[in-house]
């Protein structure tokens, strides 16, 4: 009798100890990143397919880079995508990601690179601004039940100027490609915190005072300076009308980023009247990107 209690404590102290069991990363598949026909067919007719396709193939890596680097996913290797894809193909069938939860699409459906130059004579200088500008749609799929759960517009516009004297040596491509690597990357870091959110929202994972911490690092898209609202998760809410159900997200402050590292980030409490650890998180206030000169 003794020794079948002493087993029991035994086996309760282990159950105990034991670490808890991580949650599995979810599987995302991200298609190859397109242009839509419009834009394709706008971009042959001004005879710049060129940059056009820069910036898709520089859109496809960054994207994967920045959602990997996120930690929320389990990414499906685009080697495999394409495989399955050609498989299908071969077989007459629709491509089904299988192996993925959740499918990333992304069609880019505005751009524009334009140079605006104003002479002064008088000084003689030479004033020449570059803007870049770049629009894409995000749609997330959850593939089980081909259900959209999040579908968003993105804008990234980028500006380059610089004053030139009439003596000053002419530039080669340096310019023109650097400012366009920073639309992309800006692009890329929006949709990579979307898709984030879209599937597991931003949370607190600690409190000290004032100070929280948040499960989002570097790679996700947090800048230092931005304003995050928290909410604290209630019950279950049922739309009347369509049924869907949904959790009830109550205010309960906001939290100034102060700090952001490969592993997560810190912010200040502006306003507490119950953040605890679990509650949600969700951007309010963005920083505004420094213009390049």
């Amino acid at each position: 009798m003794k020794l079948g209690r002493l087993f029991l404590l035994l086996t309760a102290a282990v159950i105990l100890l034991a670490p808890a069991q991580a949650q599995e990363k979810k599987t995302l598949a991200i298609t190859k990143i397109a242009a839509t026909d419009a834009l394709k067919k706008r971009m042959a007719k001004q005879g710049v397919e060129l940059s056009l396709d820069t910036v898709l193939q520089a859109l496809d890596s960054q994207v994967y880079d920045r959602v990997l680097n996120t930690r929320r996913f389990e990414i499906l290797e685009r080697s495999d995508a394409d495989a399955l894809a050609t498989e299908s193909a071969a077989a007459g069938e629709a491509f089904n990601f299988n192996k993925a939860d959740y499918l990333l699409t992304i069609r880019v459906d505005s751009f524009n690179d334009r140079m605006e130059e104003r002479k002064l004579a008088s000084l003689g200088k030479t004033i020449r601004a570059r803007t870049i500008e770049l629009s894409a749609v995000a749609k997330i799929t959850e593939v089980s039940t081909q259900r959209a759960i999040a579908s968003t517009n993105f804008k990234v516009s980028k500006r380059d100027s610089e004053n030139r004297s009439e003596s000053t040596t002419a530039r080669v491509g340096e310019g023109s490609d650097d400012l366009m690597i920073q639309a992309v990357g800006e692009m890329a870091a929006k949709i990579a915190m979307r898709a984030a959110d879209a599937v597991s929202p931003a949370r607190i994972i600690g409190k000290r005072d004032a100070t929280v911490t948040i499960n989002r690092n570097d790679q996700s898209g947090i800048k230092v300076g931005q304003v995050w609202e928290v909410f604290a998760i209630g019950d279950e809410l049922v739309d009347p009308d369509t049924g869907e159900k949904s959790l009830e997200e109550v205010y309960v402050g906001k939290v100034k980023i102060t700090r952001v590292t490969p592993q997560n980030s810190q912010g200040q409490a502006l306003e507490d009247t119950g953040i605890e650890r679990g509650a949600i998180v969700r951007l309010a206030e963005d920083v505004e990107e420094e213009e390049t000169e």
